[in-house]
């Protein structure tokens, strides 16, 4: 993990809310995150990996089936590595996202969505017993994720804090 960019340009896909990629390719998946969720799963023997998007920690029981979910995302990811012959023992994980940027700003209402993310795929890597090699979760800030696929590495920066407060008295001028 670092705080620069991937110096050398590939390939690349980007990841949405929602999604799940996974390629053999010398590739680079990235995503933007606030309260969202991101696990990156790499075999390190066969140097597969991919990443899903979560946005919301439980799919409800009447809702149909959805990788939306912490509750599922995981699951199917790992799935995907294990339909290409990847083996539990290689694959490792690493968790990015989180965020609660509105605690920043005195809110204090509501579930953190953020934090029910975080504890639902962490409650899912733990009974798949993935190692996690990695992680960068919670706090305020939203974040950016560039996970290279052939070497396992991720590359990771925060995003800019909005302004709340510079914005407001500008629309007021």
């Amino acid at each position: 993990m670092g705080s620069s960019v991937f110096l050398i340009k590939k390939k690349s896909y980007h990841l949405h809310p929602g999604e799940i990629f996974i390629s053999k390719e010398d590739m680079v998946i990235n995503t933007v995150l606030g309260s969202c969720v991101a696990v990156c799963l790499w075999d390190s023997k066969r140097q597969i990996g991919g990443m899903n998007h979560v946005m919301l920690p439980v799919n409800p029981d009447d809702q149909p089936i959805s990788t939306r979910y912490g509750n599922v995302a995981t699951y199917v990811l790992y799935d995907m590595l294990r339909e290409e012959g990847c083996y539990p023992r290689f694959i490792q994980a690493k968790i990015f996202g989180g965020a609660n940027g509105m605690a920043k700003y005195g809110f204090k209402g509501g579930v953190n969505v953020g934090d029910r993310n975080i504890e639902i795929t962490l409650k899912v890597l733990g009974k798949l017993k993935l190692e996690i090699t990695g992680r960068d979760i919670g706090g305020h800030t939203g974040r950016k994720i560039q996970f290279d696929v052939r070497t396992g590495k991720i590359v990771h920066n925060y995003l800019g804090q909005f302004n709340f407060e510079k914005e407001l008295n500008e629309i007021k001028a």
